[in-house]
């Protein structure tokens, strides 16, 4: 079987969520000495579409999303314990601080992003619900993040992102950050008057949004 074929193979193991295939596939292509980015470009990000298609049009639920996330999540980690130290970011699209405001203790459409961005090359940092504005920035800083996404459900804790905005202003970190926004309680234009970067109503949208915002392609 040729690297193509095997590509191609790696993608459809992705969509049918088989872990042990998509590991031993992305073993194979390393030891064959294939380039770790044609593997992630050509093998798991295709299969991860498909993935998100087939979610989005409700022919997959939460579990085979997490499934087939689960495995290219392991499979880019073993890409990249193959690399030298130096090229190691080569392979991570950006860093990720994701979380719901004080008081919204919704999770679910949180989860489902943070599943795609950790599917498709993000390092995902999960600061959970019920945050404190303080958390998302101090966690930021600390990882270096490059976006901060912020779901938010409840509408008495949408002023929470507005504040988010404004603290980062006055901390003098808004060109640090880039700011995503999503959940039921937020809508494009609100989005775009707090002066948040991104809004997207999907977490399929929002990946994609996300790459848009750290330079690797919409």
């Amino acid at each position: 079987m040729d690297v193509s074929q095997l590509f191609s193979k790696l993608s459809g193991e992705v969509v049918e969520y088989n872990h042990d295939a998509v590991i031993e596939l992305v073993k194979e292509l390393i030891a064959r000495g294939v380039d770790p980015l044609r593997i992630i470009d050509e093998g798991l990000l295709p299969g991860i579409e498909i993935v998100k298609d087939k979610f989005e049009k409700l022919e997959y639920f939460l579990p085979e999303l997490i499934f087939a996330s689960e495995a290219v999540k392991e499979s880019i980690n073993l890409l990249i314990s193959t690399l030298p130290e130096s090229e190691k970011n080569s392979l991570v699209n950006g860093k990720v601080v994701i979380g719901t405001p004080k008081g919204d203790i919704h999770d679910v459409g949180k989860n489902i992003f943070a599943t795609l961005l950790m599917a498709s090359g993000f390092e995902i940092y999960d600061i959970g619900i019920d945050n404190h504005i303080d958390s998302f920035i101090e966690k930021a800083k600390e990882v270096d993040a490059d976006i901060i996404a912020m779901s938010c459900l409840m509408t008495t804790s949408m002023v929470q992102t507005k504040e988010l905005m404004e603290d980062l202003v006055r901390l003098g970190l808004r060109d640090r950050f880039k700011v995503i926004l999503g959940g039921g309680a937020i809508q494009a234009s609100y989005a775009e008057t707090i002066g948040a970067d991104g809004y997207s109503v999907d977490a399929a949208g929002g990946v994609n949004m996300a790459k848009a915002l750290v330079g690797k392609g919409a």
